[in-house]
């Protein structure tokens, strides 16, 4: 199994907090009202989302309302453990040095995307939560001219889709954490780089060897589906006014031009909206074939979920598993 350097977590944390942006100034009736908004939300798209999918899963934990910080601190909990199992127990000065470099390096790029992020369902917490981030819901509300709740239950839908999801198949945390182990174990110039989703895709394959690279395209397959159900879902329903204008409007988001794309680049986002994009397509085909209850097969077992060649071309799924 691959080593790799101790990174200091609390330097992590440490110089997050100190980069992170907090978000646009609210009064405190109006950052009431956003966290009671995104909580009626997020209650009333539990419903929403069992009705539209036809998925099942059991009762979860209530949304937890965050700010940018908290929502930091959370993952870099969550980076601590997804890397427990391959630190080296004898590390190094050079190993030292790398794990701290790597631990400034991973503050950055979470204080950056915390202004991104408008919620994030962790599947691997103790109890597994849906976190919302009020101050860049808030903010993305305010530059996009949306109406606010129209916009937070549109917004939930995506999230809670997300741990229905993972609650119809209990096995799917646990099979992805193994696919991003097989990733971690072929890794070979840049951990970090690969982690946060590399300077590019190509990047990330150069820097791995023929099993690393079947192991990324399944990861990337997966978050491709489980990011492009959720965005096919959240335009779905009929309990959103105007949605396909608060899609446009989204998108637009996602794709705006200057240093903002810079920073998508160098961070990977942009890797990550192609997974929307490209999982959307996908669904959309399978939908128009077989329906939701068809696609929803690819939740009945791991062997049922697209490879990256399927993603691209949705027909083969259908005639493999349908």
């Amino acid at each position: 199994m691959t080593s790799v350097p101790p990174v200091d977590w609390n330097l992590a944390e440490r110089v997050g907090a100190l980069l992170v942006d907090p978000g646009p100034e609210l009064s405190e009736p109006e950052l009431a009202q956003v966290v009671a908004g995104l909580r009626v939300a997020a209650r009333r798209a539990e419903e929403i989302v069992a009705r539209t999918t036809g998925l099942v899963a059991p009762p979860g934990a209530p949304a937890l309302v965050v700010d940018r910080p908290t929502w930091l601190s959370w993952n870099v909990r969550l980076a601590s453990w997804i890397l427990a199992p391959y630190v080296t127990d004898r590390p190094t000065l050079p190993d030292r040095l790398v794990g701290e470099a790597t631990a400034v390096q991973v503050g950055t790029v979470l204080a950056w995307v915390s202004g991104r992020v408008l919620g994030q369902y962790d599947p691997y917490a103790e109890v597994p939560r849906l976190l919302l981030v009020a101050p860049t819901v808030a903010a993305v509300e305010r530059s996009l001219g949306v109406d606010h709740d129209a916009f937070r239950l549109w917004i939930c839908i995506h999230e809670v889709t997300h741990r229905y999801q993972f609650g119809q198949a209990p096995w799917l945390a646990g099979h992805l954490r193994s696919l991003v182990a097989q990733v971690v174990d072929a890794e070979t110039p840049s951990l970090l780089g690969l982690l946060r989703g590399g300077r590019s895709l190509s990047f990330a394959e150069v820097a791995l060897g023929p099993q690393g690279r079947e192991a990324l395209a399944a990861v990337t397959a997966v978050m491709s589906l489980v990011e492009g159900y959720a965005d096919v879902m959240m335009d779905r329903t009929d309990e959103v006014p105007l949605v396909a204008s608060l899609r446009a409007k989204l998108h637009g988001r996602r794709t705006a031009p200057g240093l903002d794309a810079v920073m998508r680049g160098l961070m990977g986002l942009d890797v990550k909206h192609a997974q929307y994009s490209d999982g959307a397509a996908f669904c959309t085909a399978v939908i128009d074939r077989v329906g939701v209850p068809g696609l929803n097969r690819v939740y009945e077992r791991a062997e049922n979920l697209p490879t990256s060649a399927e993603i691209a071309d949705p027909g083969s799924w259908v005639d493999r598993v349908c």
